[in-house]
């Protein structure tokens, strides 16, 4: 199921995000500068402004979050980290996991993978280690997607009995009602040459995975089956399920937590980009 939104400095959390258009709430930061950050993405899923402000606790920072996004992905790992109200001289940096360095009261970065991450902020002499979970979650406004990819909108997450039969809305879908069964869904992330039930891959979906369906009339053509056990080799994270369905409207598509991608033919450059850009942003994308 969905889980709200955490960030939290040196692991203490005491703020949850809600999925609103604009939502509120406090942490403690052993700061007296307040420092904000703001996540943000172009277009499907790919715009946002989330700022972090000061705090009421006495002796404390106080955080206020903010978020509102276009598209219909409410997932992010590209985040704008500003200083709020910096000092005319003041200099600031900061250290990211993946050996980048930033300078500057605001910067941008995209993290390179979702869950728990650190990032080292300098101000003159004074220094702050702030924990963030990525991805980070808020509503969206439907805009238009850069990359064009088609968004849909949400159809539930729910869990139901396994063996039940979902009447999804999109077929395929990429949300919905779904199998939860250790063991069973969701499916260890593979290449699986006969189909997969959707109830089972659909909570792949939720936890951020990415999904490739394929299809063929008749018997798939043997090298197509080794480009795509090929692809599933190359996602290092082993991430991604490959499974065949009976009936796609294209012989290829991708599929993310409310994201899809429909191919003509199969391109492994387009189809990593799309796993590169979509993989982890989704409810329980950092689990």
């Amino acid at each position: 199921m969905s889980r709200d939104r955490r960030f939290s400095p040196n692991g203490n959390r005491t703020m949850h995000c809600l999925t609103t258009d604009w939502f509120c709430s406090t942490m403690r930061i052993p700061l007296v500068i307040p420092v904000a950050l703001a996540f943000s993405v172009t277009g499907c899923g790919l715009l946002t402004n989330l700022p972090f402000f000061p705090g009421h606790v006495p002796g404390a920072s106080k955080v206020e979050v903010a978020t509102k996004r276009r598209g219909c992905s409410e997932f992010s790992r590209t985040a704008v980290l500003t200083v709020v109200e910096p000092e005319q001289n003041g200099t600031y940096q900061w250290f990211f996991t993946d050996g980048t360095v930033q300078v500057g009261p605001s910067v941008v970065h995209t993290f390179d993978k979702s869950g728990r991450q650190q990032v080292h902020l300098i101000i003159g002499n004074a220094s702050q280690d702030v924990t963030v979970n990525i991805p980070v979650q808020g509503d969206t406004d439907g805009g238009p997607d850069p990359f064009g990819d088609t968004c849909l909108p949400p159809a539930g997450d729910q869990h139901v009995p396994q063996g039940t039969t979902v009447n999804y809305r999109d077929k395929p879908p990429a949300s919905g009602p779904h199998y939860s069964v250790d063991g069973v869904a969701p499916i260890a992330p593979g290449f699986y040459p006969d189909p997969v039930r959707p109830e089972v891959w659909v909570h792949n979906l939720e936890h951020g995975d990415i999904v490739i369906l394929f299809d063929c009339p008749g018997n798939c053509d043997p090298e197509l089956l080794q480009d795509l056990q090929s692809l599933f080799n190359s996602a290092v994270s082993h991430d991604m399920v490959i499974t065949r369905f009976p009936g796609l409207p294209s012989p290829i598509m991708a599929i993310a937590w409310r994201v899809q991608r429909s191919f003509d033919s199969f391109n492994a450059a387009e189809l990593k980009a799309f796993h590169d850009r979509r993989v982890g942003q989704a409810p329980e994308g950092d689990e």
